[in-house]
């Protein structure tokens, strides 16, 4: 449709300069996807509406179900993980040293993961990604029981969670367009962050319940593996699915490799959401990063009472993302996207200037609001603006952010031995804002003036 004299994007409310009716024709077929007979597991009536309609798929709701206990047990690590190294050498430095480990994999491998995925069938990748990160947090889990730990352990199991999840990242979000009709993979992209979101309500609830009660942190991490025993079967009944790219058209990793780069970095609006995620998420992630040193030398409490303000987190990025989700598809997707990481901004600063736990615990409420409504919109807008032949090397590229965020984990910690917690805290509260300012400029540029980009030849 058009808005004085510029052609508008259908679905996400970005604009689009497609004034050729051959960028009009690119345009209209990156809305739609390729027209495809439905597939067995697909409904053949009408779409459905609502946030939640994609739930009315079989399998979806089968992947999204594994993903959810998957997620948990990984957001249970990521929490647990700077407490256990902090506890083992009280510096929190080491604390981010043992979350580095999974960072290296990710950044490093995650692109070469996202080609893989856009060339194979993606059962296997999901399958064995996950079942890589369960023999780590099983191995970890009797490490810590027979008191044999150590950081060294711990970051070595961390790069190799690391590599497993840099295969199996990229292979879960591409598996999501072959599984759900196209009209449908933004709507499913939004749900399964809801579904991240509801893991990291679950998985403080579990550790409150485990460590502080019941069997501590190695019989948490016991349990957490434990729960692969339904994860594994769950994935394994899921459809092995054709890849969308044509197997004709393959060639090196190498070659595919740059023309996914060429893809993402030469769309004006696929390189801005990039962009975004990877500074929020280097930022939103550092809270985890500083809390245990916060809350034991700032606030003069246990490094364990994490808990709690992990649970509030969750729970306000849960309740936001349910609300959210609502928006999916219209205008404000992106408006909604830069307020709510000025919200986390926001969050960030209300806890440095924390005197006690409770204005602490109650600056988890715009944390977790904040950042996880971001990555929903922002995962969202850059998967749909995709094309399905890319989705695994798009979805690589956030892994690369998360990547990122665990190898600057140490620089935070550094910084906070060095400078002080609070002054820490808003350092990062400061680089939030200057890249959402950036992000902002960027999109009244990118709104005036952005194209729909074609596939780059691999002959190029």
């Amino acid at each position: 449709m058009r808005d004085g004299g510029r052609a508008v994007s259908e679905n996400y409310g970005v604009p689009s300069a497609a004034s050729t009716p051959g960028r009009q024709m690119i345009t209209r077929r990156l809305r739609r996807g390729p027209q495809a007979s439905p597939r067995p597991s697909e409904p053949t009536e009408a779409a459905p509406s609502g946030g939640f309609a994609v739930l009315r798929h079989r399998d979806y709701r089968v992947l999204w179900s594994s993903g959810l206990l998957s997620t948990t047990v990984f957001m249970m690590s990521f929490m647990l993980m700077p407490a256990l190294a902090y506890d083992i050498t009280g510096s929190n430095a080491s604390a981010g040293i043992a979350t580095m480990g999974s960072g290296f994999g990710m950044f490093l491998i995650a692109p070469i993961g996202g080609v893989i995925a856009d060339r194979v069938r993606k059962r296997p990748l999901v399958f064995f990604g996950q079942a890589i990160p369960a023999a780590i947090i099983l191995a970890i889990g009797v490490l810590v029981v027979t008191d044999a730990i150590s950081i060294v352990m711990l970051t070595l199991g961390t790069l190799v969670m690391g590599f497993g999840f840099a295969f199996m990242g990229p292979a879960r979000q591409a598996w999501i367009g072959e599984l759900v009709p196209r009209r449908l993979v933004a709507n499913a992209i939004a749900m399964q962050q809801v579904g991240q979101t509801m893991s990291q309500m679950i998985g403080p609830l579990l550790i409150a319940v485990l460590v502080a009660g019941l069997v501590g942190i190695g019989g948490a991490y016991l349990f957490m593996a434990s729960l692969f025993i339904i994860v594994l079967p769950l994935t394994a009944s899921l459809p092995d699915t054709k890849p969308a790219a044509d197997p004709a058209g393959r060639r090196s990793i190498r070659v595919e490799l740059s023309a996914g780069a060429r893809y993402v970095f030469g769309d004006p609006q696929l390189r801005l959401l990039w962009a975004a995620f990877m500074a929020l998420i280097v930022c939103g992630f550092a809270f985890q990063t500083l809390l245990p040193g916060f809350l034991d030398r700032v606030l003069d409490r246990d490094p364990t009472d994490i808990g709690p303000m992990l649970l509030v987190f969750a729970i306000a990025g849960l309740v936001a993302n349910v609300l959210v989700v609502r928006i999916v598809g219209t205008p404000l997707m992106w408006p909604g996207m830069l307020l709510l990481g000025a919200v986390m901004a926001g969050g960030f600063a209300l806890l440095a200037a924390a005197p006690g736990y409770g204005i602490a615990l109650a600056a988890g409420v715009p944390l977790g609001a904040g950042r996880s409504g971001f990555m929903l919109l922002n995962q969202t807008l850059l998967i749909s603006n995709a094309r399905p032949e890319f989705y695994g090397r798009v979805a690589s590229t956030t892994m690369m952010a998360f990547g990122t965020q665990s190898l600057l984990a140490p620089v935070w910690g550094a910084l906070a031995d060095s400078i002080g917690m609070r002054p820490t805290l808003f350092i990062v509260a400061a680089a939030a804002v200057v890249a959402l300012l950036a992000t902002w400029l960027g999109w009244q540029r990118t709104g005036r003036s952005a194209q729909a980009a074609p596939a780059p030849s691999h002959a190029q």
